[in-house]
């Protein structure tokens, strides 16, 4: 059942406008001198359905996933990226296919990487609607750029080379060369650079909300969302029943190059919400699967896989627990997790070392929830 926040007629009303509204997008410049010789990888899912995946060195904080569904009188956007300059040249992919509008701008959550950019397709797009749940839109307004200037760390990274300068020693207690001094001066430049271009990002928020599901249509294609939890609370999932294909935001994530186990956790410590987040993505059984960052998938191998790690990690965590286990190490001991290094193919010790982070932080995050937030201390 729809839940719609505000008058169930005047949400319909505004579904309603956005399909008749007519009009092509002002003209912008599809180039952006900030980001030389990186390019966006568009790759065509279907008919109509497009992944096109910015690359972390071009949008900066992380790689990021868009999806764009094009019908015969506007365009349907899952996703906008981190930052602006990159989503303009995502809607310089999408002119290169279609002069139509954008009519729909989905953001699966709000993390930054999955809304930064609605400013560039509310300024081009008059009319747009931008569709969030409600828990995501409650979080973006408390979220203003200082919240996300703060991921580019530039404190840190001028704290080290301070450091270099004043001890002539890196952070890692070795002699610093020259070489490393301008490294690390290089390093802060981008970083500033990064904090000021989300420092100019003006935060559009989504001006149609839902709770639990909402289905539409466009042109004849039906679109359903989903509420559910992945690695922030209230995710919103796209589904295509005609296309079969599942948009999941960071509800499942992988590494940008598609090798190894999934790059991050979550937030907060519902990592038992999460694994009922990857159990109502399976029950999909869809064709393609777009993840939030890293290629799209075409079986279900991957979602299986991750979601039987966190049945593994949750059942192994409860029983330590039970058993009065409370140092965090000793319960990851107990967890045999073997047959995930060959089944999520980690091959190299950087793909090793960051499974292991990840099992850490899950573990962790585990425990937190086994004792309503708190965590025991060592």
């Amino acid at each position: 059942m729809t839940t719609l926040h505000g008058s169930p007629a005047r949400c319909a009303l505004a579904v309603a406008f956005l399909l008749c509204a007519r009009g092509l997008p002002a003209q912008m410049d599809p180039t952006d001198a900030s980001h030389p010789g990186h390019r966006i990888e568009v790759t065509r899912l279907d008919a109509d359905v497009y992944l096109m995946r910015a690359p972390s060195e071009l949008d900066k904080w992380t790689s990021s996933n868009s999806v764009v569904v094009v019908g015969s009188t506007g365009v349907v956007v899952y996703d906008t990226n981190a930052l602006s300059s990159t989503s303009r040249l995502v809607l310089d992919e999408i002119r290169k296919i279609t002069d139509l509008p954008v009519r729909v701008v989905i953001n699966s959550h709000w993390h930054m990487d999955h809304w930064s950019g609605n400013e560039v397709y509310a300024d081009a797009f008059p009319g747009l609607r931008i569709i969030s749940t409600f828990e995501t839109r409650s979080f973006m307004e408390r979220m203003p750029s200082p919240f996300f200037m703060r991921s580019a760390g530039v404190g840190p990274a001028r704290e080290r080379l301070d450091t270099a300068i004043e001890t002539g020693l890196t952070t890692d207690g070795e002699p610093a060369s020259d070489e490393d001094i301008e490294q690390l001066r290089e390093d802060l430049r981008e970083r500033e650079v990064f904090e000021a271009e989300i420092g100019a990002i003006r935060r559009v928020l989504p001006n149609m909300t839902f709770s639990d599901s909402l289905s539409f249509s466009i042109d004849d294609r039906e679109f359903r969302l989903y509420s559910v939890t992945g690695d922030a609370s209230g995710s919103a999932v796209m589904y295509l029943p005609d296309e079969d294909i599942l948009a999941t935001g960071d509800v499942l994530v992988r590494q940008e190059s598609g090798h190894g186990a999934q790059p991050w956790t979550i937030n907060s410590y519902a990592v038992r919400d999460w694994l009922e987040g990857l159990r109502r993505l399976e029950s999909f059984d869809a064709a393609i699967i777009v993840p939030g960052q890293g290629p799209a998938l075409h079986d279900g191998e991957y979602l299986q896989t991750t979601r039987e790690l966190y049945e593994t990690l949750i059942a192994g965590t409860d029983a330590a627990l039970m058993a009065g286990v409370l140092d965090l190490d000793e319960i990851r001991d107990r967890i045999d997790l073997v047959p995930f290094r060959a089944r999520y193919a980690l091959d190299t010790p950087e793909l090793e070392q960051r499974f292991e982070a990840v099992v850490g932080a899950l573990i962790r995050k585990i425990v937190q929830q086994s004792y309503d937030g708190a965590v025991p201390r060592y």
